[in-house]
């Protein structure tokens, strides 16, 4: 009787480090959408709705650089990003504005990728 055999491949270092890079954007990405929907609607404020997100995603994620994010993070008042998500749900030139200042919180926080 012949045995079946499964060769299991293995990542190389070329598949690795984009996996890693896509899992932080991935984050990053999770940060940002997930604070323009709960910015208005979140008890404690964005920001620490945002704080929040950040510190648990680091658990699941340690490659991901948590300081640098909440560094990041401090650079905005809740105010700043309660106004961006309140800008986002409106049309023309406030969504505009609001558009182009979340795309600003974005490359912040992608600095740290």
């Amino acid at each position: 009787m012949k045995a079946n055999t499964m060769t299991i491949p293995t990542p190389d270092a070329d598949t690795v480090e984009p996996r890693r890079s896509r899992t932080r954007r991935g984050v990053a990405a999770a940060v940002i959408g997930l604070l323009a929907l709960t910015a208005c609607t979140s008890d404690p404020g964005p920001k620490r709705v945002a704080q929040d997100i950040i510190k648990a995603e680091s658990v699941d994620n340690p490659d991901l650089d948590e300081e640098c994010l909440l560094e990041q993070l401090d650079e905005y008042s809740d105010d700043e990003l309660s106004a961006i998500s309140d800008g986002l749900e409106q049309t023309g030139p406030t969504q505009d504005e609001a558009e182009a200042q979340l795309a600003e919180y974005q490359a912040s926080l992608e600095s740290c990728l």
